[in-house]
């Protein structure tokens, strides 16, 4: 019981962490870029996208407890024993967790100042829009790159816990005398590398269904409606492309996991999965391809019943990544076999447990009343 509860609830927490985790990892940069070519669409979509980064750095941070907090439950030893020997990279996290948090308000509180307003001194009010995207762009970076190293971090700690054979050899190397030094990492291994590019490729996918959603369901309507209408469609195009580009780099990452053997979301060659990854991945990429085909069906054809087909892609990438947080289950399953014996043998601690259930569903509704605020709040000006 303690096991399936403890899954279940990682691979959870792994896709509600995933969603927003994906619109900053991948869209913040991608908002920098949109907003420094100040055109109408890209700098909306770009003035979006920061004014969103708070709630949603606020709700990826919290959700991305749950998988942490299950790993450390079901994988204590192995955990604990990798972050020690990189104890302090692991506790960089932090510092750069701040600096990111500031950063990212600080740059969504400049880019309120890049919105075209319409004013006497039309020179004044230009030159107020430069300095302001100037400074949204400086955060954004700022924030953009604690936030890549967070991750590069995090996922350092992950492939370092599966690596037992690793142990020794570092502890060696780094120790001293017979004391860890904490100085210890696992970044010359290339599967933290494909991991960090699969987490980006997958986080392009994210962002291009959430600017269709946002685009089509937070869109105030109080706005003009030919802009908004036009910047649907430009949405809906936008989005069409990185779904492209997202594909192409995990079919790329794919293939360099199979050529090299290095140890991704899916360690061996397609051929050769096993009965318990095989239907997941089937079904991951099913779901990846209905996706593809409803928004190249979106940009084909203007006459379909558009908010259904952004349910069906938001469903549907749900589904991709639920697949994807599975296959990462697996594959640590299947390296750290005996601590899933020793878990599987552990009985569940109700009074540990309901208190965290409670206080879980007491936080989903702080999410849902935050999710609520990018709808009621004056997105429009911006």
């Amino acid at each position: 019981m303690f096991y399936l509860v403890s899954i279940f609830f990682k691979v959870l927490g792994f896709v509600l962490h995933a969603v927003p985790m994906g619109i900053w990892f991948a869209g913040l940069p991608l908002a920098i870029v949109c907003l420094a070519t100040n055109g109408t669409n890209t700098g909306r979509f770009g003035r979006r996208i920061f004014a969103q980064l708070p709630i949603m750095l606020a709700i990826g941070i919290n959700f991305g407890i749950v998988p942490l907090l299950f790993t450390q439950t079901i994988f204590y030893k192995e955990f604990y024993t990798a972050t020690i020997l990189m104890a302090w990279h692991w506790f960089a996290v932090v510092p750069i967790l701040i600096v990111g948090y500031y950063a990212v308000y600080l740059a969504s509180f400049s880019s309120a100042a890049t919105t075209p307003q319409e004013t006497k001194n039309a020179k004044k009010n230009s030159h107020k829009t430069q300095k302001g995207i100037k400074r949204t762009m400086f955060f954004g970076i700022v924030a953009s790159v604690c936030l890549i190293a967070i991750g590069a971090l995090i996922v350092n700690g992950q492939t370092l816990m599966v690596r037992s054979d690793l142990w020794q050899s570092i502890m060696e190397r780094t120790g001293f005398y017979g004391a860890t030094t904490g100085l210890a990492n696992n970044m010359s291994d290339p599967s933290v590398w494909v991991r960090l590019a699969t987490v980006f490729a997958l986080g392009l996918a994210t962002t291009a269904i959430w600017s269709i959603v946002d685009s089509h369901f937070l869109l105030r309507k109080n706005g003009d409606k030919n802009i908004d209408e036009k910047y649907r469609h430009w949405t809906i195009l936008f989005s069409f492309i990185l779904f492209l580009i997202s594909g192409f780099l995990l079919a790329l990452l794919s293939c360099l996991t199979a050529m090299y053997g290095i140890s991704g979301f899916v360690s061996s060659r397609i051929s050769e999965l096993s009965m318990d990854i095989l239907p997941v991945f089937v079904a991951s990429v099913v779901a990846f391809v209905i996706v593809g085909f409803v928004l190249a069906a979106m940009v084909l054809f203007n006459g379909l019943r558009v908010r259904l087909l952004v349910i069906l892609a938001a469903l549907s990438h749900v589904i991709v990544l639920s697949g994807f947080g599975i296959m990462r289950q697996i594959g640590q399953n299947n390296r750290l076999a005996q601590a899933v014996e020793t878990a599987q043998s552990t009985a569940l601690a109700w009074e540990a447990f309901i208190p965290f259930l409670v206080f879980f569903v007491l936080g989903a509704v702080v999410v849902g009343w935050m999710l609520r605020q990018l709808i009621v709040s004056k997105l429009e000006t911006v």
